[in-house]
């Protein structure tokens, strides 16, 4: 049998494990080695109200032609890249991929000891949605941010690294 005080330590632990489920997670960005630079790709949740866009979807992650992982939803991947161009490909063109958007592709520079942040932002397009329309439409962009405002996005999602 439970003594008084077991009870209430498991109580105390229970509203801790809730506590922490409902509060914001921590992010803390790895610094890069020396002669490195950081990247870190993200997607966070979509800001429509409901069901969210390509939930289940998800594109392969390629940098200067290589494939880094697949970014899922909600979640962060963090990579050291030497400084100098890159480019960085976000594709359904690969057998890793699950993704059926067009291909986005752009080209990025990044310092020695930079750390840099990419943002897959996944939305519906409710201004071309309607009622009878067959299929969702979508906006979907890979956009730099600033490192205030990235922080405070990816510490709501789950790490892949």
């Amino acid at each position: 049998m439970a003594k008084p005080t077991d009870k209430k330590i498991l109580a105390l632990s229970i509203l801790l494990m809730l506590a922490g489920c409902s509060s914001p997670g921590y992010f803390e960005p790895q610094q890069p080695s020396n002669g490195y630079s950081m990247l870190y790709l993200y997607r966070p949740k979509a800001g429509n109200p409901g069901m969210q866009p390509l939930r289940m979807s998800y594109p392969d992650i390629q940098i200067d032609g290589r494939s880094v992982g697949q970014l899922k939803f909600n979640t962060h991947m963090g990579l050291g890249l030497t400084p100098g161009k890159h480019q960085i490909r976000v594709t359904g063109l690969s057998k890793k991929a699950d993704w059926e958007p067009r291909d986005i592709e752009q080209n990025f520079s990044i310092g020695t000891g930079e750390i840099k942040y990419l943002k897959l932002d996944v939305q519906f397009n409710l201004r071309e949605m309607n009622l009878g329309q067959p299929a969702p439409s979508y906006s979907i962009f890979l956009t730099p941010m600033r490192s205030e405002d990235a922080l405070y996005q990816i510490r709501d999602t789950s790490s892949l690294n």
